[in-house]
């Protein structure tokens, strides 16, 4: 019996420390909080945002359009770059985008924006970028 106690109050033990370690590290995170948030109301004009000391900088060649492909640049200092596109407030599936580059400081993609039958404009960039994640609102035309 007091053997079952022991590891009973050994298991609660190490769930607190890992829990701690997981808050601390970010191992915990769920992928709907991003660790940052931008307004980029005009996106092909292009959007700053920072990561500790490194500034980014993310457009589109030009303005977004539902029903065109989405040319998507990122430049700043990486290793590796994924995108998707969703609707505010809603999920649109599946549409992981993996940006390229040749020096690991400018970054471009393809990418389509999601269809959308409600014909809302509302939409949301999810960067991750060195497992680091923003979400960056914006605007279709």
């Amino acid at each position: 019996m007091n053997v079952i106690k022991f590891m009973g109050g050994l298991l609660i033990l190490l769930g607190l420390a890992l829990a701690i370690m997981g808050n601390k590290f970010g191992w915990f995170t769920p992928d709907n909080e991003p660790e940052a948030r931008l307004n980029c109301p005009v996106f092909n004009e292009g959007c700053v945002f920072h990561f500790e000391e490194q500034a980014y900088q993310v457009k589109s060649l030009a303005p977004l359009n539902a029903n065109k492909p989405v040319q998507l640049q990122l430049t700043g200092k990486a290793r590796v770059v994924h995108a998707s596109w969703q609707m505010q407030g809603m999920e649109m599936g599946p549409n992981n985008y993996r940006l390229i580059s040749n020096d690991q400081l400018h970054w471009s993609a393809q990418t389509a924006l999601p269809m959308c039958t409600n014909k809302r404009q509302d939409w949301l960039l999810k960067l991750n970028i060195d497992g680091r994640s923003i979400h960056i609102a914006t605007v279709s035309h």
